[in-house]
């Protein structure tokens, strides 16, 4: 009686452990079916800077395009101007965005002088005629098992240019 018990255990052990591993394999296709957020540069907007570093505000704007909640821990980006890399920052301040919802955004960031310096050399030899076009990549920490998404947005920021 007491082998018949010892393999009943067993088996009732095994089947609970193959239920569990079903179940986990299910909420992976959760994250199969996961497309990445979109990120849309709203604004820049200069800050108070310390000696030589110049500081700006960048609003941002994070679509979330699942069924379930954006659940952000920090975020690491850097902002191209023509190509040029003139800010870069990082945040640990955590943000929760919506299923199927939209959130905003507001990071701290710092100009790096090489990349400003040349952007200013590119401004100079050939000045904006409209918009300025830059490049957002961005680093995305989701909270848990999520990992990191890593996502890129393009576009021109208006600097409204009279005589246009």
């Amino acid at each position: 009686m007491a082998q018949f018990l010892s393999s009943f255990m067993q088996r009732a052990f095994l089947l609970t452990l193959l239920a569990t591993g079903i179940t986990g394999c299910a909420n992976l296709t959760d994250m199969v079916d996961f497309d990445d957020p979109q990120i849309e540069l709203l604004g820049l907007e200069p800050m108070a800077g310390s000696g030589m570093e110049a500081r700006f505000l960048v609003r941002l704007r994070i679509v979330n395009p699942n069924g379930i909640p954006l659940d952000i821990d920090g975020m690491s980006y850097d902002v191209f101007l023509r190509d040029n890399k003139v800010l870069s920052g990082v945040s640990n301040e955590g943000i929760s965005i919506g299923a199927y919802s939209e959130g905003t955004a507001e990071l701290e960031v710092a100009a790096g002088m090489f990349g400003s310096l040349a952007l200013l050399r590119d401004l100079m030899a050939s000045p904006v005629d409209g918009g300025l076009p830059y490049r957002l990549n961005a680093k995305i920490s989701r909270k848990g098992l999520g990992g990191a998404i890593r996502v890129s947005r393009e576009g021109e920021l208006d600097l409204g240019v009279a005589g246009r």
